[in-house]
Parts: C-alpha cells; sequence; structure tokens
C-alpha cells in the first residue's frame, strides 16, 4: 500500500513539473480538433501580427488570434464542426475561407494570401484551402456523420463501422451469439482496445469492453453520434490504455437552428430468403424506432441536443438435437460392435424418455427490446469559458435474450438452459473548455457513470447434459450472475502554442467501484455419456453392458456429476492514473516531429485477497509502476499544392488489465473455492455419487494463479 501510495504521489506531481519545465502546451485531444495555418504575403513571405477570426457554422461561437513572428497561428481545442475563416491585416485585403472541416482528434491546414488593398478594401474569397494534415499523427481512419447515417449497418451499432477501417476484423473469439464478437485492431485482441466518448473513458473495467458490453445492441444511438476516429496505432502520449486501438466519439450538440430528425427500420423474414439449413422459414422481426430534436435556448449563447431510440428484436430460437433435426427417434442396435438405444426389454422406457425430450425441442421466441435516451446542453459562459453537459441512459431487458445468435438461429441446448438479461447504463458527464489567453487553452472532463449487468435463469433444474442429444437441460452453468460497477473519470489537458513548438500536458485518474456475483456450476451438472452398466440391475461397473447416453438417461445412470462450491461474490475495485507530456515541432515548413512520454498506473484493492498456504502465489495481484511510454513521431511533406507526407512513429503502449481476472484470483483460490468431479463408473467415486437430479457438495481445489508478468500488457508499435 505505501509503495501504491507512493505512486499516486509522484504522478499528482508530474503535472505541476511539466507545466513548470515545458516552455510554458498539442492542439488537439481526445475529443477536439484543432485549425493550424499562416498567413503571407503576395511574396510568399510571412505576415506577423495579421488577426485571424474564426467561427464555428452552427453555433456561431468566435475565436481569435494573431500570426506570431513566422507567420503562423494556431486555434486549439475545437469541438468537431464546420468553421469559416477570416485573415485581415492593416493596409491589406482580409480573404476569407470556404467553410472547413475539423475532425475529431484530426488537425486541419490552411494558408491565408493577402494582397496589397486597392483604393477602397475589398474582401478576396479564397478557393479552398489545402486542408492537408502535414504533422505526425497516428494510422487513423473517421467515419463521418454521413458514412454514419447512410451506410447500411444492420442492427445499427455504430462501432461496427469500424470495419470499414483497414486492419479491423472481428475477434475470433467473440463471434458468438452472445457478443456479436469484439473489435480486433491489428492482429490484437479485441479487449485492449479503448472507447472514448466526448473525451471521457466509455469503457467496463471489468470486463475490458465498451459500457454495457456487446450484450446490448449499443448504448448510443446513431442519431446523436456526430463522428468517431479510429486510431490504431502510433497514437499520441495523450491516449493509453490500450495496445489495439483508441476510438474517439464525438456526440451532437444543438445549433443556432431548430432541428429534428425520426426514424423507423424494419428488417421482417417476409423479405428474406430460406436459410439453407432449415427446412422453414421462422417468424423474425427487427424495429427500430425514434428521433432527435435540437436548437438554440438563447441564440449563439446555450444551444441543446435530445434523442431517443428503441429498439424490438424478436429473433427465433430453434432448439434442435445434436443428431440433427427436431425430432429425436431412438436407434436400433446393428449387431454387438454397434449396440442400439434399446432393446426389446426396455424399449418403452426409452421411447417415452424420447417423447420427454420432444417436447423441449421446436422452435421458440427470444425477444431483444430495450431504448436509448440522450440530452447534451452547450453553453458559452463568456468569452473565454465554454460547457458542455450530457446525460446518456440505456435499457436492455427481453426474454431468452442471453443465448441467442440471429445469424444462426439453431442451438442445442434447451429453452430452460437460457435466461434473461438485464443491462443498465447511464453515464453524466461535463466539460469545460476555457482559454487562459490566446496560446494557453485546458480542457477539463468529469464523468460519472454505473454499468449494471444481471443475468437470470430460466430454470433452477440441475444442469444435464446428455451426449450426441443435447448439450444442456436444466439451469445454465453461468447463470445467474450480476455485475455492478460505478466509475469516476476525472481528465484535464493543457494546450500552449509557442512560435514552431506546440506544447500539451495532462492527467486523468479512473476509479471502479465493482461488486460481481458468478456462481459458476454452483448448480450442479449431470454428464449423460456412454457407460457400462450391470445387464441386471443396471448399477455401474467398470466391465459390463455398453449404454447410449439416450439409453442411459432413459435408466437415470449419469457418467459424470461436476459441481462448484465456495464464494461467488468479489469485489475487485480498481484505480488507473496517467500523466502526460508532448510536444509537436514544426522545425521547417516540410518537417514536423512529434515527441512526448506517458506514465500509466493501475492499483488493485485487496479486499478479497486470500493466499493459499500451499500456493503461496496465489491470492495475489501483480503490481508494477514502470510503465513509462515513449512516443515518437515525424511528418515530411513533399510538394506544396498537393503534398506526398512521408509519415513514420515509434510507441510503447500499456494496456489494462481487465478486473475479471482479479476477481477470479479472489474467488478461485483453492482455500476459499472447491469444485467436484466424479466418475460413476470409478466405485469409491461412486460411493458419493449422488442420486439424479439432486445436487451433492464436495471438496477438490482448484487454484488461480494470475502471472507475476502480467502487470500490464506491453506492446511496441511501428
Amino acid at each position: 500500500m505505501l509503495r501504491s501510495l507512493r505512486c499516486v504521489v509522484c504522478i499528482l506531481l508530474l503535472v505541476p513539473v511539466f507545466l513548470l519545465t515545458a516552455p510554458l502546451v498539442c492542439s488537439q485531444d481526445a475529443s477536439t480538433g484543432a485549425i493550424r495555418g499562416s498567413v503571407v504575403d503576395p511574396d510568399g513571405r510571412p505576415i506577423a501580427a495579421a488577426t485571424i477570426a474564426l467561427v464555428n457554422s452552427a453555433t456561431g461561437r468566435h475565436y481569435a488570434a494573431a500570426s506570431d513572428g513566422d507567420g503562423r497561428f494556431t486555434f486549439d481545442l475545437l469541438p468537431a464542426g464546420d468553421y469559416s475563416g477570416r485573415a485581415e491585416m492593416k493596409s491589406m485585403s482580409p480573404q476569407v475561407t470556404p467553410q472547413i472541416h475539423v475532425d475529431v482528434g484530426g488537425i486541419s491546414e490552411i494558408q491565408f494570401h493577402l494582397s496589397l488593398a486597392g483604393a477602397s478594401e475589398t474582401v478576396t474569397v479564397s478557393g479552398a484551402p489545402p486542408l492537408v494534415e502535414t504533422v505526425p499523427s497516428s494510422i487513423s481512419t473517421v467515419l463521418d456523420e454521413r458514412a454514419i447515417n447512410d451506410l447500411p449497418l444492420n442492427g445499427r451499432r455504430f462501432t461496427d463501422l469500424s470495419l470499414l477501417a483497414p486492419g479491423v476484423t472481428q475477434d475470433p473469439r467473440g463471434l458468438t451469439s452472445t457478443s456479436n464478437g469484439d473489435l480486433a485492431f491489428g492482429g490484437i485482441r479485441g479487449y485492449q482496445s479503448s472507447y472514448l466518448v466526448d473525451g471521457a473513458d466509455n469503457n467496463n473495467a471489468f470486463f475490458s469492453q465498451a459500457r454495457g458490453r456487446y450484450r446490448a445492441p449499443y448504448q448510443f444511438s446513431n442519431e446523436v453520434v456526430q463522428e468517431f476516429r479510429v486510431s490504431s496505432n502510433t497514437y499520441g502520449a495523450e491516449l493509453g490504455r490500450a495496445g489495439g486501438a483508441v476510438v474517439n466519439v464525438v456526440t451532437k450538440s444543438g445549433t443556432n437552428h431548430f432541428h429534428g430528425t425520426g426514424f423507423y427500420f424494419v428488417r421482417d423474414s417476409y423479405f428474406n430468403a430460406q436459410q439453407p439449413t432449415l427446412g422453414f422459414k421462422p417468424s423474425d422481426r427487427q424495429q427500430q424506432f425514434g428521433g432527435t430534436f435540437g436548437g438554440p435556448i438563447k441564440s449563439n449563447r446555450v444551444f441543446f441536443f435530445a434523442g431517443y431510440d428503441q429498439h424490438i428484436f424478436r429473433v427465433p430460437t430453434i432448439v434442435n438435437f445434436l443428431s440433427g433435426g427436431s425430432v429425436l427417434v431412438p436407434q436400433a442396435g446393428t449387431g454387438p460392435a454397434q449396440p442400439g438405444d434399446f432393446e426389446e426389454s426396455d424399449k418403452t422406457q426409452v421411447f417415452a424418455a424420447a417423447a420427454q425430450l420432444n417436447t423441449l425441442a421446436g422452435t421458440f421466441q427470444s425477444e431483444l427490446l430495450g431504448n436509448t435516451g440522450f440530452l447534451k446542453v452547450d453553453a458559452t459562459l463568456n468569452a473565454r469559458h465554454h460547457l458542455s453537459v450530457r446525460l446518456n441512459t440505456s435499457r436492455y431487458y427481453g426474454a431468452n435474450n442471453v443465448f441467442f445468435d440471429p445469424a444462426s438461429p439453431i442451438t442445442n441446448s434447451t429453452l430452460s438452459d437460457n435466461g434473461e438479461e438485464d443491462v443498465t447504463t447511464e453515464s453524466a458527464s461535463l466539460a469545460l473548455t476555457s482559454g487562459f489567453s490566446p496560446r494557453l487553452m485546458s480542457h477539463f472532463r468529469a464523468q460519472f457513470s454505473r454499468d449494471l449487468q444481471t443475468s437470470f435463469s430460466n430454470s433452477d433444474d440441475v444442469r444435464t447434459h446428455i451426449t450426441n442429444v443435447f448439450d444442456g437441460i436444466g439451469r445454465s452453468s453461468i447463470l445467474p450472475r450480476n455485475t455492478r460497477e460505478h466509475r469516476l473519470h476525472l481528465a484535464e489537458t493543457l494546450s500552449f502554442d509557442q512560435g514552431r513548438n506546440s506544447w500539451k500536458v495532462g492527467g486523468d485518474w479512473l476509479s471502479a467501484w465493482i461488486y460481481n456475483f458468478f456462481p459458476s456450476m454452483f448448480g450442479g451438472e449431470y454428464y449423460y455419456d456412454t457407460i457400462s452398466v450391470d445387464p441386471w440391475t443396471f448399477e455401474p461397473m467398470r466391465y459390463g453392458l455398453k449404454l447410449t447416453p439416450l439409453r442411459a438417461y432413459a435408466h437415470e445412470v449419469p457418467r459424470y456429476y461436476i459441481q462448484n462450491f465456495g464464494s461467488a461474490v468479489s469485489h475487485p475495485d480498481t484505480n488507473e492514473y496517467a500523466a502526460f507530456l508532448q510536444d509537436t515541432i514544426r522545425v521547417t515548413h516540410r518537417l514536423a516531429l512529434s515527441l512526448g512520454a506517458r506514465y500509466d498506473l493501475q492499483t488493485f484493492t485487496t479486499k478479497g485477497l486470500v493466499t493459499n498456504p500451499l500456493w503461496p502465489q496465489s491470492g495475489k495481484v501483480p503490481f508494477n509502476d514502470r510503465n513509462v511510454s515513449p512516443r515518437v513521431g515525424l511528418a515530411y511533406s513533399i510538394g506544396n499544392e498537393r503534398p506526398l507526407v512521408i509519415r513514420a512513429g515509434y510507441g510503447l503502449f500499456y494496456t489494462r488489465i481487465p478486473q475479471i481476472y482479479t476477481s477470479t484470483v479472489a474467488t478461485d483460490n483453492g482455500f476459499t473455492s472447491a469444485n467436484l468431479i466424479l466418475d460413476n463408473m470409478n466405485y469409491y467415486e461412486r460411493q458419493v455419487f449422488p442420486t439424479y437430479p439432486n445436487p451433492l457438495a464436495g471438496l477438490r481445489a482448484s487454484i488461480h494463479v494470475l502471472h507475476s508478468t502480467c502487470y500490464h500488457c506491453e506492446l511496441s508499435q511501428f
């Protein structure tokens, strides 16, 4: 604890040290953009002390700057959107640019060419200035509002559009009906990515996925997302806690004009072709509807934007037997080497068991229901301070919605093995952008969020597996489950522009309070497989009459029994700290360098961690306080009108440890937990083998150790 406290104090001291040692900070941070440029005369010589004015086309907010001795100017920490610019100088004709778009996390560059004024002042409107980013940047892709609105997207989860970016695939570990696939960037596992919304953290600390995970279709409606940037390599020092990619999302804001949208989408099986694996076309309907509305509360000063999105998915769940089809017919034997499912003496009993199992197969409905709500208010407090406040909620519920697969509705587990999942996410955030001087800007963000996930089982009966018949009957091995996470995020970025140097320094603190309840296999499971029995009493024995799994089920003679015991509750709380410093240097008009460093620290609670005396490494979470990440980038442009830009970069990245790991360390230490595995064909184990379908307690230790080298996952990128 003393070592952890020492590291936290060091981080808190880093920020003021950076402020004192910097030339007294880069242009954009995770949720904003920037405009840079220069002002020159007709001969291409720089013009100092020219006045540059910038206006946000949607809100009318004004920004002002003056060119330095090299004719350069910078507008930092600009909200993503469209702007118009004007440059003027005494005795010269002003110049006005056409509309300039600023992307989230991007830098737009423009150049004003002022000519000598004639007898009367005239305003020259230039053509589109060259908006080529000639500073070091990450390998990234921007998905703008047009792409989000116009591209067809089944389910309307906007982050799925990230698949359009180079190197992005669905993590094969997540290609299941329950998750729809994590997004993997550059071959790195999906949980090593990070999501930011309006500059605030949007991750689930326990599972290390986006908040709400992929259980719910989405937490933010497409209608409220303005654009987002996928940065998959060599991003700046202000971004971290990810080895794969950082996804920066910017939400929409109100403008000086009242505007709104309404939508309704339907996807019905009536319009679909029959699936080749089915002999019929089951009923399937997906509906999504909602709308947005925004406008001014006070013109040019205060704006609001609100949105609502409802989804109603009713998809089929087709329960088939492992042998194929929805009807189970016991098979007769073909000889001594191929015994059948029955003999004449027990044919009636086996067929009665098959008839009972046939009632569990067929077509059932799964319901995926939910909604999202969004409200955002932006206010210009005065010429130097701008405040943005956002509230977002999402709800997800339904029936038989724990295990489902819209792409392939066939399952080999019965409906009793399914359940209901309820997910609630809420986040309230504020962002304050302050201009202390024309060159010094501040961007403060604060957010409090909740991620509540509860799953209920359709049945409390002991789970039953029958080989070649059903994967699961009764209570699922992973249900019920309850994970509650509360999260606080505070972040600050300072930006300072001085001549050829653009500095930025900042830090953030993330604290997560987590409750997890996961009684995996606490309900027990009977496993019916091929088993040898006494041919007269049907008592299990090492050598005897071999029963097929179906015949064993008819006689209630399971082969194995499995059950876990112990504590299912953990509190894997965590704190994350970070500080960074970065300088972007315009060495020449063609060469720019970016030099930065970042420090990350993740600490873990020791509450609930117990060391097993037989395994000293158990019950411990490794700790590393040497997570310094250098970041280097360069950009060299060739040509003037349409330059060819060559970029290179290097970075070291430390990813966060998902708290599901530390939760497992707390619950699976072999001291407070145990599991029981019994083989009914083993004489000694048969003496305590329970009677189907009753659960039983037992002891057999299981130890989970988090390896000492796994503090943060460390990656180098070029």
